[in-house]
C-alpha cells in the first residue's frame, strides 16, 4: 500500500493567524492525498487488511491468482465456464472425476460407472463394470448395447433377436441358437461354418404358412420363403385351400384338401401297418379281372 508524503506540521510560532493558515494548507494536502490513494487501491497494492467486507468490494473485474478458502458452500458458487481438463471429488468410499468429455466414477480400487464422449469416433458411452472391471451393461449412440446380465421387461419391441454372442454369429460359429425376426421364429445350426436353419415357423406374404423341421445331411439346400432350409427337412405347408406334408426338396406326399374334403397320398408305395396298400388293391384287381375272364369264357 502506497505511503503518505504530506509533511508533519512545523511547531507552532504564537501567531494564531499564521498557525491557523498553516494547519489549514497542511490539512488540504493530508485530504487530497488520502482521497488519491483510497481512490486507486487495487489487489497489485493492497498487501493485508485484517477484514474486507464483500458489500464493499466492486468484484465486476477481479483476478485472483491463488485463493485459501476455508468453507464454500454451492448455493454461493456460480460458474459460468469451468475448465474440466481434470476435477476429483473424492471421500473414503470412491471418487468422482471429470476429465475433458468424461465422468467416470470409481469404488477404492475400479471404475465402475463411465460415461464419455470420444471425439475421434464421434461415439457417446455408457457404462457399467463389474468386480472384474469388464462392462455388464454398454450403451453408445449409435443404439448398440450389451447386458451381461438378466433383463426383466413387460414388453420388448425388437425386428431381430439372436440367442448368441456376436463374435460367434458374425462367423458362423455360434451352434444350435434361436432367431426372432419379421419373417418368423427360427432354430440354427451352424457346422463347419455353414449355417443351417433346422427348425422354422414363418408365414409368407401371400399367407401361406410354413412349419419346417430340419435334419438333412446339409448337402444341398432350398430357400422355402425367403430362408434357407437343408433338403431332407420335414416341411408342414398351410395354404389358403390345403395342407400338405412333404420333404425339402420332395413332392408333398400328404395332401389335405379344405374345400372337398379329401386325403391325397402320393409315392410309390403306401405302406398301412406295413402292409403295401396299392400293392394288394393291385393284386386284387388282378384276381377280379382274371374272374371275369374265366366266367366269360365259360359262358
Amino acid at each position: 500500500m502506497p505511503n503518505l508524503t504530506a509533511p508533519i506540521p512545523s511547531k507552532l510560532t504564537g501567531d494564531n493567524e499564521t498557525d491557523i493558515k498553516m494547519l489549514k494548507n497542511w490539512g488540504t494536502a493530508l485530504i487530497d492525498e488520502l482521497s488519491f490513494i483510497i481512490n486507486n487501491l487495487d489487489a497489485g497494492n493492497v498487501s493485508e487488511a485484517a477484514e474486507v467486507k464483500a458489500e464493499n468490494i466492486n468484484t465486476n473485474n477481479a483476478k485472483i491468482t491463488n485463493a485459501q478458502i476455508g468453507v464454500l458452500t454451492a448455493d454461493k458458487l456460480i460458474a459460468g465456464n469451468i475448465n474440466t481438463n481434470n476435477v476429483s471429488v473424492s471421500d473414503q468410499n470412491g471418487n468422482l472425476e471429470i476429465n475433458g468429455s468424461s465422468i467416470s466414477i470409481s469404488d477404492q480400487d475400479k471404475v465402475r460407472f463411465k460415461a464419455a464422449y470420444n471425439p475421434d469416433s464421434d461415439l457417446f458411452t455408457f457404462a457399467l463394470y463389474n468386480d472384474e472391471g469388464l462392462p455388464t451393461v454398454y450403451i453408445n449412440s449409435l443404439g448398440n448395447a450389451i447386458f451381461s446380465g438378466m433383463v426383466n421387461s413387460s414388453e420388448i419391441y425388437s425386428s431381430t433377436i439372436i440367442g448368441t454372442d456376436v463374435a460367434s454369429y458374425e462367423t458362423n460359429s455360434g451352434g444350435v441358437f434361436p432367431a426372432l425376426d419379421q419373417t418368423g421364429i427360427k432354430i440354427y445350426q451352424d457346422e463347419n461354418s455353414n449355417r443351417l436353419q433346422k427348425l422354422g415357423m414363418s408365414v409368407g406374404d401371400d399367407g401361406t404358412a410354413y412349419m419346417v423341421l430340419g435334419a438333412g445331411d446339409g448337402s444341398t439346400v432350398t430357400n422355402i420363403n425367403g430362408v434357407v432350409y437343408s433338403r431332407g427337412s420335414f416341411n408342414i405347408k398351410k395354404e389358403t385351400d390345403a395342407a400338405s406334408l412333404g420333404i425339402v426338396g420332395t413332392t408333398a406326399f400328404i395332401y389335405f384338401f379344405q374345400s372337398t374334403q379329401e386325403l391325397w397320398l402320393s409315392g410309390d408305395r403306401v405302406l398301412i401297418n406295413g402292409r403295401d396298400v396299392l400293392s394288394e388293391i393291385d393284386d386284387i384287381k388282378d384276381r377280379l379281372s382274371a374272374l371275369e375272364q374265366g366266367g366269360s369264357t365259360q359262358q
